[in-house]
């Protein structure tokens, strides 16, 4: 455990204590996040993917992420539905689960997404 290094930059050190700081341990891991939109409406993303065994040379808690289509997914639900670029992780795949905990929360099953498969368009992508 260290510091927060971008926060020490204005705070006093002592202040950004307790930060882990290494490579994230290769294994399965599902991406996440909850939200409320201004007008109070729930949204919520969910996929599975893995962290793979690269060393990242890097400060903080990082692991790269491999998400299948991810290309895809980023374009058509991270960035057409104004998601911020952060998300939550969960170590092992848990996206079943999370699908219906946020079902069952009342997040409309529309306002939740998912990485499709190769084959499978999203409603807004070119089918050319």
């Amino acid at each position: 455990m260290k510091y927060q290094l971008i926060m020490a930059r204005s705070l006093p050190e002592e202040v950004t204590q307790g930060t882990l700081e290494g490579d994230i341990a290769p294994g399965e891991i599902t991406f996440f996040r909850l939200q409320s939109t201004a007008d109070t409406k729930l949204r919520a993303y969910v996929v599975q993917g893995e962290v793979l065994p690269v060393a990242t040379r890097s400060f903080g808690s990082i692991g790269i992420f491999a998400i299948p289509e991810m290309k895809r997914f980023y374009r058509h639900v991270l960035i057409e539905r104004n998601f911020p670029h952060h998300g939550a992780v969960a170590f092992g795949h848990y996206g079943k689960a999370l699908y219906e905990i946020f079902k069952y929360i009342g997040v409309d099953v529309k306002e939740i997404g998912y990485n499709q498969p190769a084959n499978v368009r999203y409603d807004t992508e070119n089918p050319f």
